[in-house]
């Protein structure tokens, strides 16, 4: 007794080359991932939490930002919504846009040390019904923006499944 198995290739053939393609042109999958990657972070970013999941550093109770603009680094949002992706080829960044919005970020992202606060076009500074010539500034403690952790990475794997797997079920046998 004898069974012969003859094995088609034809559409395994074409799913293999639609995935090659999605693979040698990645633009579209690093979109998806870098749309993903962007929701977590201002997601993160609207908790207060670090990329591990720790929570920032409160506020001082001497601050003064306005409650009601939505508590740490969210006083006018702007630098927040600086927050975006681009890719280019096979490349995908994540980051802040502009000069002042990415100088921003790097001070409240890595802290900084005590600096002073001096007038630029005035001869003092007034906040709070409060006239100096200058601030000393404690600094700013660290308030970890972006970073990769294990959760970002698991994302970034399930959503590049997903997108392989919806080019996979289009391919027609």
């Amino acid at each position: 007794m004898q069974y012969t198995i003859e094995f088609q290739t034809d559409h395994l053939d074409m799913v293999l080359e639609a995935v090659r393609r999605q693979i040698a042109t990645p633009a579209e999958m690093l979109g998806s991932v870098g749309e993903s990657l962007l929701r977590v972070n201002k997601d993160r970013h609207h908790a207060g939490l670090a990329p591990d999941g720790t929570a920032w550093e409160p506020l001082k109770p001497s601050s003064l930002i306005d409650k009601r603009k939505g508590g740490i680094l969210n006083k006018s949002g702007q630098m927040l919504q600086s927050l975006n992706y681009q890719v280019e080829s096979n490349t995908l960044t994540l980051g802040f846009d502009g000069e002042r919005n990415a100088k921003l970020a790097g001070w409240h992202h890595a802290g900084t040390d005590p600096y002073k606060i001096l007038p630029k076009n005035k001869a003092a500074l007034s906040f709070g019904g409060v006239i100096v010539k200058r601030v000393n500034h404690p600094g700013l403690p660290s308030r970890p923006l972006l970073g990769f952790p294990q959760s970002d990475s698991d994302l970034v794997r399930d959503v590049l499944e997903d997108h392989l797997m919806i080019v996979i079920n289009s391919i027609k046998g």
